[in-house]
Formats: structure tokens, C-alpha cells, sequence
């Protein structure tokens, strides 16, 4: 229902991330702590840009995780700052520990989730499975159905939020609504935003210095009490809600409440559904009035404060409901059928209550193949097949497959003897000879679906010539892994296992661990396997504990990060390894800003200090260089030590790179130091390729010219400070690196 407005409004064309990023800028947060994960990471990208250019004033702080990301969001908080957080699925799940402490602590912020089925197997499209695990956070949840609606809840949410002292979650479904082009009313003046928002209401922060606060205590018995007050809270949003509906609706001219219905209210079946397919859902109830046929449709916008009064009133005569959920509970009915039912009991209703499960994995709900379907269910529910009323029969849409299926063979199993081609020479930098001898070793990956040009495989391919024998892979998430396990194919020969964007490295501990127990009892064969972690794409920054922690207990595997400076898989964000002034979707250059602020992330020196047996750097432009270390990684392994790799690798597409170029930009990369090959065997540096001594060092604009656009502008001359700078810092770190080779003490 719309009314009309006060406030002068404005269209645009654009999705529900434009709507979320246009909502953060009108109501002026003071800042955003950030993580990118898809389908919501182009909020970030968007806000970042908007800075660049000066367009708008949000301090944006990105994390190395998305828990480092909601911590920096609760120190802002803390300190008194308006703060947002957008995220998806295993990001939400990530922050989890944090979720509770805030809303326990009374910071009140809006994290936007563009809902994605948590994995595993890993699927970046719509679910509601991060939803449903948000709603015992103690954090208000209001629904956004379509792109508008996107934008609005963004500002309902912080005035509530900030009047209750709750956090405020705004979901809206991941693809279907976060890049879905709309058409959408947004305030014509900030300022009109700002007067509706109202100030920040005076509360307690950590900057109160003549009042000082202790903010999350210890507490044991007492904490219940705490809960009570978490619990009005609660209520008193409940209570403040309508009225602030009704003024967003006098002043922007659209009309919410906690629950909306469509159709006829005399209608004696009906569907309660969330979102995007609430709004595809409104068309089927048009067509079916237009048939004769009355039906219902109800779709809530406030999940907590949970609304069973107004969904009681809204389900009114129906005697048969349909509630349709984009998410499982495997085992315990499920989660809106439950709340939906318990309401209509305590409310003496005896409306049947029939649970749907649709359109995990962004599964399109359709008016005529999903929406009629449903509704007809509703009509004819005491007609219908017993296997409908199965367990099994739940799942709207799943399909059986068929048993007599059998999959192809793709590819042969590597032998022992196969992959045990170098043994018999040691650790040393192969000759010609065996470079011959070791052509004909097979490949461990095959058949991927990289970029052309991409930098992966080649490095990979090639470190893992100089491995013997079998080999388990872990992956950690990130292109390495996407173009490689497309189901229901592999790219992989050998054993893999992906657990995550940042866990390869502590599931290959629990898995070496079992190994070296079960071999040690005689309960698996009595054969060598390498175990080797793969990461790239700001894996080593969101698992930088993890992989730190498996040097610490010196593991015995190898972990190689493919440095590719940025995270690819997700759209080219910023990493921390890459280079000082590097464009990223979310480290832009403008009149403001010019690319990433930071220094490149040295890996394999913050690693030097955990005392790991074996580090090193190598490069595809290097070949005989990178098989002799993969050699000495695999008997540092063998001697039972922790042995990790960093391996520089070309993105094409994201750096906008020539793909033939490649070897050359490698070749480049490394003259000028900003890789350079070098490896710390048990605490001793020696340099692998020292360009000062050949006499082809190379200055880093020479790099960072044929690198590509998110590179190129750092080599003219409106960038000279830049490049100056980062000459600087290559300069001190090779003169370190080379003062340590010479003294082994340092």
C-alpha cells in the first residue's frame, strides 16, 4: 500500500545491492567493517567507490575475515560510531561468536544479508539456511521481499535498532533480489533520510573517558537477567514498530507492517512464504482470482520481534496453509512451520499446517512450475497422494535421479609407481636429464575450467613434478577450487578435500594425524602419501591463524599459496599480499583514494618466526628452480616438518592483464624483487636468484607497466609518489633478505 509522500523521492535502475549501498549512504554511517563473500560483496565495492570519488564519508575498514570484519564493526560500535556490515551464508556463520556479544552488549548496527545456502557442498546461490541460524542472535530481522524494499528496511532497521539498542539484520535473497534490476524510489535528499533516522541517541561508549564503561563482563549467575532485558528489548521494538512504519509511510510514501497479505481474506487456503518468492507468488493469486478461484497469500517482514499475533490475524478463516521455506531442519519439522503452528495453536486456530521445502541452492520459485503448484496443494490437501504427506514429500522440487545411473570414467588412477619418477635424485636441482624423465610424469589435476592465461595450474602442475608419489590435495576455497570440482565432474586424479575458505590447512592436520595413527596399527596400507594444502585468493588472510597454528606444531605437509593479489573467486577484492596502489573492486581510485593502502603482506617472514623447517618462494619463470624446492619441501615432510610455498601466480581477467604474457610478467615480478626466489631451510636464508649480481634488476614500474590496468596507472606519472614508495619498500625488504643470506644467524 503506498500514500503520499512528504519527502520529495527520485527512481534509479539498479539491484538490491545498489539499494543497500544507496540506503548506507543516505543515512550517513559512520562506518562499515567489510569481508567480501558473493552475492553481497558489491555493497563494499560500491560504498568503497562512492569514498574514492568523494561522493560519500563511511570510514571502511576491511578485515582479513569476516569475523575480523563484525569485530571491527563492534569497535566501532563500541565507540559510539553508526555502523553497517553486509554478508552471506558461511560469512554470517563465520561471525557467529560475535553475533550474540553484540546484541548482548546493546551496539545497535544493520548488517545486510544477501541470503546463500550454507554449504557443504559449497553453493554461492539462494537459501535460507544463514537465516534461520540468525534468528536466536537476540538482533531484530526484518525481511526485504524485492529491491525496494531493500532500501527501505535499510532505514526502517537503524531507527529501530538505535531506539531498542538491538542490532538489526536486513535479509534479502541472494541473485534473486541482490542483482535483480529494479526500478527504485529513493530519497531525493539525503537529508530527508537523516531527519527521519533522527540523531544517534545518547548511550555509553568506550570514549566516555569521564565515565568510564565496562563493556562485556564477566557474569555467571546474573546473566539470566540480562536476557530479560535483551527480551524487552525486544518488546519494545514490538511495540515501536507500527508507529514507525507509519511515519516512514508519511514521508517516503510506501507502507509496511510486520506481515502483509495478498488476495482473498475469505479464501480457505493459502501460503505463507518469504522474499522474492512471496512477490512471484502475487502472481499466481491473480490468476487463480481471475479462474474463480480464492486463494491467500501471506508474507511476513518482521521475523524477530516474531509477529504471532499479526500472522494469527493474517491467516484469519484459512483452513489449510502452505508454509513454503527456503531452508531444512532436518529432523524437527522446520522453522517457520513451527513458530507458524505453535502461534495458531496458542491461538486456539485449527488450521492445518503443511510444510514445503523449496529452492535450496537459488532454485527459481516460478508463478506457474512452483507458486500454482502449492497453492493447488493448499486447495486439494484432503485429496492428495499419501506420498505427498511423506517426509520425503516435503521437499518441493528434489528429485529422485535415476539408480540405474552410472558416471563415466574420466580419468585413470595414478599408480605409486607412476608419480615416483625423481626418487633417485634426492633433493637437488634437476638437470636436463631429468627434466626429460620427468615430462613423462602424469599430471595430478586435469580438464579445469580456468581463465586463459591463469596462473594456477601452471604453477601447480609444475611444483608438483617434483613430488613423488601419492599425493592428497586440500583446497582451500577460491578459484583453484571452483574451476576444478564443478559437480558431478573433478579435475582431480588424486584424493582432495575443500573444507572452506580457510580450514585446508587445519583439516590436513586432523587427516595426517588419523594417517600416522591408522598406518602406525596396520589399519591402512603401509605406503608414503604427501599430504599438500593449496590456497590462494586471500586464503592465507582470512586462515592466517589456522595456517600459522600448523606451522607451529610443525605438521608435516606442504602448503602452497598461489599469490594471485587479490581474491579472484569472489570478483577481484583486495588481499593483503597485494601491491600498494592496486586497484580492487573495493580499493578504487578516485580524487580521493587511489587503490589498495597498504604495503604488500609478507607471508613467508611472518612465518620465518614460528621456526617452520622449510620456506620458500618460487616462480612458474624459474622452473628448475621451483622443482628443487618442491624436492626439499617433500623431504622436510618426510622428516616429519612443516614446509610451506609461496608461489607468485597471473590473474588475467581480474588484473586485466594480457594472457600471453604471462611468463613474462613472472619473469618481470621477480627481476625487480618485488618476488623475490629465496628459501629459509631450518633458519638459514639463501637467495635462490639474485638480479643484483646478474645484472637485471629491474625497476618495479618495469612490473607493475605490463601487469595490467589494476596495476598500469602505478607506472605513470600521476603515480610517481606511489611508485616511489613502493620502490622504497621493495628496496628495504631485498637489502633485508639479503643481509640475512649473508649472516645465517639473522
Amino acid at each position: 500500500m503506498s500514500v503520499m509522500a512528504k519527502a520529495k523521492q527520485t527512481m534509479f535502475l539498479g539491484n538490491g545491492n545498489d539499494a543497500a549501498a544507496e540506503a548506507i549512504m543516505h543515512i550517513g554511517f559512520d562506518g562499515e567493517g567489510y569481508y567480501p563473500i558473493t552475492p553481497s560483496s558489491e555493497v563494499g565495492e560500491l560504498i568503497n567507490r562512492a569514498n574514492a570519488d568523494g561522493r560519500a564519508d563511511v570510514s571502511f575498514v576491511i578485515g582479513t575475515s569476516e569475523l575480523a570484519a563484525i569485530g571491527i564493526c563492534a569497535g566501532m560500535a563500541l565507540a559510539g560510531g553508526r555502523v553497517v556490515d553486509v554478508t552471506s551464508a558461511q560469512g554470517l556463520l563465520l561471525k557467529a561468536e560475535e553475533m550474540p556479544a553484540i546484541s548482548g552488549m546493546g551496539l545497535p548496527m544493520v548488517l545486510n544479508l544477501s541470503c546463500r545456502e550454507v554449504s557443504a557442498p559449497l553453493n554461492i546461490k539462494n537459501g535460507h539456511s544463514d537465516l534461520a541460524a540468525a534468528l536466536g542472535y537476540g538482533w531484530l530481522i526484518f525481511m526485504a521481499p524485492n529491491v525496494q524494499a531493500v532500501y527501505d528496511m535499510n532505514i526502517i532497521a537503524i531507527k529501530v535498532a538505535e531506539a531498542v539498542g538491538l542490532p538489526a539484520i536486513v535479509a534479502y535473497d541472494g541473485f534473486h533480489t541482490s542483482h535483480a534490476n529494479r526500478r527504485i524510489s529513493v530519497f531525493a535528499d539525503p537529508q530527508d533520510v537523516a531527519a527521519f533516522v533522527g540523531p544517534k541517541p545518547k548511550r555509553r561508549t568506550v570514549l566516555d573517558m569521564d565515565e568510564p564503561t565496562t563493556f562485556g563482563p564477566y557474569m555467571n549467575d546474573d546473566v539470566i537477567n540480562t536476557k530479560v532485558h535483551m527480551e524487552r528489548k525486544m518488546a519494545q521494538a514490538y511495540a515501536l514498530l507500527p508507529q514507525i512504519f507509519a511515519e516512514f509511510a508519511e514521508v517516503a510514501g510506501r507502507r509496511y507492517d510486520f506481515v502483509g497479505t495478498y488476495g482473498d481474506d475469505d479464501a480457505e487456503a493459502g501460503m505463507l512464504v518469504l522474499n522474492s518468492a512471496a512477490e512471484a507468488a502475487k502472481v499466481v493469486v491473480d490468476e487463480l482470482k481471475a479462474e474463480g478461484t480464492a486463494v491467500k497469500l501471506i508474507e511476513p517482514y518482521v521475523l524477530r520481534p516474531y509477529p504471532a499475533k499479526e500472522i494469527v490475524a493474517a491467516v484469519g478463516g484459512l483452513k489449510r496453509l502452505v508454509v513454503a521455506e527456503r531452508v531444512s531442519q532436518y529432523g524437527a519439522g522446520n522453522y517457520l512451520e513451527n513458530e507458524v503452528a505453535a502461534a495458531l495453536h496458542h491461538a486456539g486456530k485449527d488450521t492445518e499446517v503443511i510444510s514445503r521445502v523449496y529452492g535450496i541452492g537459488g532454485l527459481n520459485f516460478r508463478p506457474d512450475e512452483d507458486a500454482r503448484p502449492l497453492f493447488e496443494l493448499a486447495l486439494s490437501w484432503p485429496e492428495v497422494d499419501a506420498s505427498a504427506k511423506t517426509l520425503e514429500g516435503r521437499y518441493w522440487g528434489a528429485w529422485a535421479g535415476d539408480a540405474d545411473y552410472q558416471p563415466p570414467v574420466t580419468m585413470d588412477v595414478l599408480t605409486t609407481e607412476q608419480t615416483t619418477l625423481n626418487a633417485q635424485y634426492g633433493d637437488s636441482r634437476p638437470d636436463v636429464k631429468q627434466l626429460r624423465e620427468l615430462s613423462k610424469m602424469p599430471t595430478r589435476v586435469d580438464k579445469h575450467s580456468a581463465c586463459p592465461g591463469c596462473g594456477i595450474f601452471t604453477n601447480l602442475n609444475l611444483f608438483l613434478r617434483g613430488i613423488d608419489g601419492q599425493v592428497v590435495l586440500l583446497f582451500n576455497t577460491g578459484c583453484g577450487m571452483v574451476v576444478t570440482t564443478g559437480y558431478p565432474f573433478t579435475a582431480f586424479k588424486v584424493p582432495y578435500i575443500h573444507n572452506l575458505f580457510h580450514n585446508a590447512s587445519s583439516t590436513a592436520s586432523g587427516v595426517i594425524e588419523m594417517y600416522h595413527r591408522f598406518r602406525a596399527k596396520g589399519l591402512i596400507p603401509d605406503e608414503e602419501i604427501t599430504f599438500v594444502c593449496v590456497s590462494g585468493d586471500g586464503g592465507d588472510d582470512i586462515g592466517m591463524d589456522q595456517l600459522i597454528g600448523s606451522a607451529l606444531r610443525d605438521d608435516p605437509m606442504i602448503f602452497l599459496e598461489y599469490d594471485n593479489k587479490g581474491y579472484m573467486n569472489t570478483g577481484g577484492q583486495m588481499c593483503y599480499t597485494g601491491i600498494f596502489g592496486q586497484r580492487n573492486s573495493n580499493a578504487n581510485i578516485g580524487a580521493c583514494q587511489i587503490g589498495k593502502q597498504t604495503h604488500h603482506k609478507d607471508i613467508v617472514e611472518i612465518l620465518r618466526g614460528t621456526g617452520a623447517s622449510y620456506l620458500f618462494h618460487a616462480a612458474e619463470s624459474h622452473h628448475l628452480d621451483m622443482i628443487a624446492k618442491a624436492r626439499k619441501a617433500q623431504a622436510a615432510v618426510r622428516a616429519g616438518h612443516f614446509a610451506f610455498g609461496k608461489l607468485f601466480s597471473v590473474c588475467p581477467l581480474n588484473w586485466g592483464s594480457d594472457p600471453s604474457r604471462g611468463t613474462e610478467i613472472v619473469d618481470t615480478v621477480v627481476k625487480a624483487c618485488i618476488h623475490p626466489l629465496y628459501e629459509i631451510d631450518n633458519g638459514v636464508t639463501r637467495l635462490s636468484y639474485d638480479p643484483d649480481a646478474r645484472g637485471e634488476k629491474a625497476p618495479v614500474t618495469d612490473a607493475l607497466r605490463i601487469m595490467g590496468s589494476a596495476f598500469a596507472h602505478l607506472a605513470a606519472d600521476r603515480c610517481a609518489h606511489i611508485a616511489a614508495q613502493i620502490q622504497e619498500e621493495v628496496d628495504i625488504r631485498w637489502a633485508r633478505l639479503k643481509a640475512r643470506a649473508e649472516h645465517e644467524i639473522l
